[in-house]
């Protein structure tokens, strides 16, 4: 008897264990509908790369067009798998799910619109979000950078156009051998904004420029006794000392190198109105 209840018990936690978890490759989003048909009620939409679970399989076939070919597939019924959806079970096409890990992209939600960038979600973290939501801040993990990443941005409401626009900053930080100490409180260099070529026939997809290595040391003139100063006092003695013989901001020990990248995205609605929304990748100094 012990036996069989063990084995009932084991059987019961395989079941319970068991996850069909897919992942979501269409790039404009993935529908969820109430039921499994093309009119039911859609309680949801599935950003690219999002995980899901599939619970069941259904008989009902579906074709559908997708940038001029034909994809193939049939209903499935899913458990949703991220906090900010809003629905518990539905149904979607299976034609644009796949059992490859996708790598989720950053998603920057604004009121107007929704910005995705390609495979970063796992290399960064918010660090700031103004009240009112025009700007919005993310450190980036070492090694990691926004450059040459495609990005995508989601509106939410009518509209005649949709620009981004690119510049960087740079910032000055001393060295030691290892340890530095990075004046981001001091003065900076930012660049002019330059617009992000739209990717033809796209929907509203473009590419972050990758930043020029001879434009990491740009910076504006800096008076060398002021800088001393200011490092004493940030920084310490002992790293005030490092830099006695200086003679520019680019002489080492000091050093200028990229702190941020900037996107600048404007979207003017149907009737003209203009919203601008800024987000900031702070990048690791001094290494």
């Amino acid at each position: 008897m012990l036996f069989r209840i063990l084995v009932v018990a084991c059987f019961a936690l395989s079941v319970a264990q068991a996850q069909d978890i897919q992942y979501v490759f269409a790039e404009n989003g993935l529908v969820v509908r109430e039921k499994p048909n093309q009119g039911a009620i859609k309680v949801g939409l599935l950003d690219y790369g999002s995980a899901v679970e599939v619970l069941e399989h259904t008989n009902l076939n579906l074709d559908v067009i997708d940038n001029n070919k034909k994809v193939s597939g049939k209903w499935v019924k899913i458990k949703g798998r991220e906090n900010d959806e809003f629905f518990e079970e539905g149904y979607v096409f299976n034609g644009f799910l796949t059992d490859k890990k996708i790598e989720a992209p950053l998603k920057i939600p604004f009121e107007a619109f929704t910005v995705f960038v390609d495979k970063l979600a796992a290399h960064s973290q918010i660090i700031e979000e103004d009240s009112n939501e025009n700007s919005m801040a993310y450190y980036i993990d070492l090694g990691t950078t926004p450059e040459d990443r495609y990005i995508k941005v989601k509106h939410h409401q009518e509209y005649r156009s949709i620009e981004v626009f690119q510049r960087h900053q740079n910032s000055i930080s001393i060295s030691n051998e290892g340890p530095h100490c990075d004046l981001l409180d001091y003065k900076h260099f930012n660049s002019s904004w330059k617009p992000l070529v739209k990717y033809p026939n796209s929907n509203n997809i473009f590419k972050i420029i990758v930043i020029n290595p001879e434009d990491y040391n740009k910076f504006i003139e800096v008076n060398m006794e002021e800088l001393k100063e200011h490092v004493k006092n940030h920084c310490g003695e002992k790293w005030a000392k490092l830099m006695e013989t200086s003679r520019s901001v680019n002489d080492y020990p000091i050093g200028v190198t990229m702190s941020q990248i900037q996107l600048k995205i404007v979207m003017t609605d149907i009737d003209g109105y203009k919203t601008e929304k800024i987000i900031v990748f702070e990048l690791p100094m001094g290494c």
